[in-house]
């Protein structure tokens, strides 16, 4: 019997990731298919983790001291007062731009690794111990969690009262 990766079938309460429409079933574990949307998730996961955090410092009003950018003038406690949107837009264009080559030359590092994810699978996922099992699954989950708070805060913020646990002041 071939072994599968934490959360790759529709297990229901069996400590698997939910997934009622079989969606991880599209494709063969193991096939470049399988590694690339995998791969895909694990990034979307991570990213979407960092961005939830983000999001919520933000909105929490914390912010660094002193200025983001001399010119135009931008204090970190300016663009804290703001809305995540308006806080983004706020941001000098060189800031952005920084940003986006950060990520850029991330993402140039991981697609250069030896072997490469579509050749060889993830190493990370590589599970070589029950502990090491549950902390992939866990990281899974949590960037599922995280895709989805991403999306509520979006939606709170373009339509007012679509989610309704979140405060009224996001609007």
């Amino acid at each position: 019997m071939r072994s599968q990766l934490p959360g790759t079938g529709p297990e229901l309460n069996q400590g698997k990731p939910w997934d009622p429409l079989g969606i991880s079933d599209m494709c063969p574990y193991g096939s470049m298919q399988y590694e690339w949307l995998r791969t895909a998730e694990i990034k979307h996961g991570r990213v979407c983790m960092a961005a939830s955090v983000g999001w919520l410092v933000q909105e929490a009003g914390i912010h660094f001291p002193g200025n983001l950018a001399s010119t135009p003038p931008t204090s970190f406690e300016s663009l804290s007062s703001l809305g995540a949107f308006e806080a983004w837009a706020a941001v000098p264009d060189a800031g952005k731009a920084q940003i986006l080559i950060a990520a850029g030359i991330l993402e140039a590092a991981n697609e250069a690794k030896k072997p490469h994810y579509l050749n060889a699978g993830m190493p990370s996922m590589k599970a070589s111990s029950p502990k090491k099992e549950r902390g992939l699954l866990s990281e899974l989950k949590n960037g599922r969690l995280a895709m989805i708070a991403v999306a509520s805060f979006v939606a709170e913020v373009k339509i007012d009262g679509a989610v309704p646990l979140l405060p009224a002041s996001w609007h």
